[in-house]
């Protein structure tokens, strides 16, 4: 395998992890794709340092009694030990007051090669539909 088909396998995986993560509600399994200088923006609010992340993690999926989470459609530009990239996800919820909803949303990520191993370096969280699971909301296309 090519070291381009190898790294865009590896940011598949990291993405796989960080899913398997959130399902699991391991805060330490997600903390670990994370390099501890990273930045995210979840929907407008911006932490920086893995510490702050994984705080703020903790704090929205403790309004879950579940968060499910499909990625689907992804592309990668890798340069060497950095690359950038999207993911696509559907997005099934219930919260703690039992209330259902569906997201579709996207990812735009940047990531960095850290001793061998793919991390996030940011990622910028936006919504792109949220509403009843039977998708009769509104719905605002990607730039």
């Amino acid at each position: 395998m090519s070291g381009a088909a190898e790294d865009e396998l590896a940011l598949a995986r990291l993405m796989s992890r960080y899913v398997d993560a959130v399902h699991r509600r391991d805060a330490s399994a997600w903390a670990a794709t994370w390099s501890e200088d990273a930045c995210w923006n979840l929907m407008g609010t911006q932490v920086s340092g893995k510490a702050n992340i994984v705080a703020l993690w903790q704090q929205v999926m403790a309004g879950f009694e579940f968060a499910l989470m499909l990625p689907s459609s992804c592309l990668f530009s890798i340069d060497g030990d950095t690359a950038s990239g999207h993911w696509y996800l559907q997005e099934h919820t219930r919260d703690r007051e039992g209330l259902a909803g569906s997201s579709i949303s996207r990812y735009l990520d940047t990531y960095s090669k850290r001793n061998g191993q793919w991390l996030y370096q940011s990622r910028h969280y936006g919504i792109i539909y949220h509403g009843a699971p039977d998708l009769s909301g509104s719905y605002t296309a990607p730039p």
